[in-house]
């Protein structure tokens, strides 16, 4: 029978984590984390890296059946709240923001050199891999938007970027988008005629903005993807 991992279950609580903060803190889900302290499966080593460069920790204790955290400084001591503190403002900047600023700067390198290096050529041959490592890139981003449920926080990011843009359509097309967003419509000042035929168009002035869409424009002119934006909440009286 497997032991519970007790380290990851004293970890959380030093950190003041529940088990679903936790797991949204390293991308897993909150069953995973109940397996590993139950001991119904072990800390993957990609985990145990992740949690290590989360907190502090020690990682490859965790995996050794420990019963306390160990922070992976020198001295090798029992993990405090203390380290999880030293360790945010060290390793990831005094605040997030900062630390997300630095970050970005490191990236933005990166992707220079693996889109450069994807380009060049082997000796005479074009090896066209661009494609590929832009797919990659993409696939990475939709598993991270997943992963740590970002997707609230990309969203409000992009509703300032809302715009008014006049469409026109076929009335069919339209009564389609009413049926999934009557509200968001509506406040468009949509309102259904049915006198008017399938076929024939009506031109509205809506308020949209861009979608979810890594690796291509999320700004206007040319947004790759563009969404109906909901109706703005009213100030409260």
């Amino acid at each position: 029978m497997k032991k519970p991992n007790e380290a990851i279950r004293a970890l959380r609580k030093i950190i003041d984590q529940t088990q679903s903060e936790f797991a949204e803190m390293i991308g897993a889900s909150k069953d995973a984390v109940v397996s590993w302290e139950t001991g119904r499966n072990q800390v993957s080593a990609t985990f145990a890296r992740t949690i290590e460069l989360v907190t502090g920790v020690d990682g490859r204790s965790l995996r050794m059946g420990v019963s306390v955290p160990i922070s992976n400084e020198a001295d090798g001591h029992l993990y405090t709240a203390a380290d999880f503190e030293r360790h945010q403002k060290t390793e990831w900047g005094r605040s997030d923001e900062e630390g997300a600023r630095r970050q970005l700067e490191q990236c933005q390198e990166t992707m220079e050199l693996l889109l450069l290096a994807a380009v060049k050529p082997d000796g005479n041959r074009i090896r066209r891999r661009l494609p590929g490592v832009m797919d990659s890139f993409r696939q990475w981003c939709e598993s991270v938007r997943e992963d740590f449920r970002l997707g609230p926080q990309i969203d409000e990011q992009l509703e300032p970027r809302r715009q008014k843009v006049w469409m026109k359509q076929e009335w069919r097309d339209w009564r389609a988008m009413a049926r999934g967003n009557p509200e968001w419509l509506k406040a468009a000042g949509y309102q259904d005629d049915p006198a008017k035929g399938e076929r024939e168009e009506l031109r509205l002035e809506l308020e949209m903005v861009p979608g979810w869409a890594p690796g291509r424009s999320m700004k206007w002119p040319k947004p790759a993807v563009m969404k109906l934006a909901p109706p703005r909440s009213k100030d409260p009286l």
